[in-house]
């Protein structure tokens, strides 16, 4: 699902107050909470889990819009955020091809592989490095 805070493209401090790099939301699925990683990339924005998944979404569909369908939003907004991406690092994460004969499409290149594969194992780490105490802190909030 998209939010308008992973929407914003590009950030700014005004258009996202919680620019920390993490945070606790309650899992109504589970008895833990659930750790959020955002990354501030300073002036460049910032890397959180809405334009992994997207990302992630692009790889299996070969698709900016198909990927953008499956989180709900448009293909301009998906598009307008993988083109941030793409000028937020050293060389583009998502590389697209034009339609013709077999149509257009996209794909993440090696650098973006390789950004999804970091963003995925700092997630997993800091989940495993605070687990016992998220699973306190959701084990003292209040019950319906």
């Amino acid at each position: 699902m998209a939010n308008s805070k992973t929407a914003a493209a590009p950030h700014s401090a005004a258009a996202s107050p919680a620019r920390g790099v993490t945070r606790l939301t309650h899992n109504p699925e589970g008895p833990a909470g659930r750790l959020t990683i955002r990354v501030d990339l300073g002036q460049q924005g910032a890397l959180g889990p809405g334009k992994i998944r997207l990302m992630e979404l692009i790889n299996e569909t070969g698709s900016i819009s198909a990927a953008g369908r499956a989180m709900e939003m448009s293909y301009r907004r998906a598009w307008l955020l993988i083109d941030s991406l793409n000028h937020a690092f050293r060389a583009p994460l998502v590389a697209t091809q034009h339609g013709g004969q077999r149509g257009g499409g996209a794909m993440l290149t090696p650098l973006g592989q390789d950004i999804v594969a970091r963003y995925r194992r700092l997630e997993r780490a800091a989940h495993a490095a605070v687990a016992d105490d998220l699973d306190a802190l959701a084990e003292a909030l209040a019950t319906e």
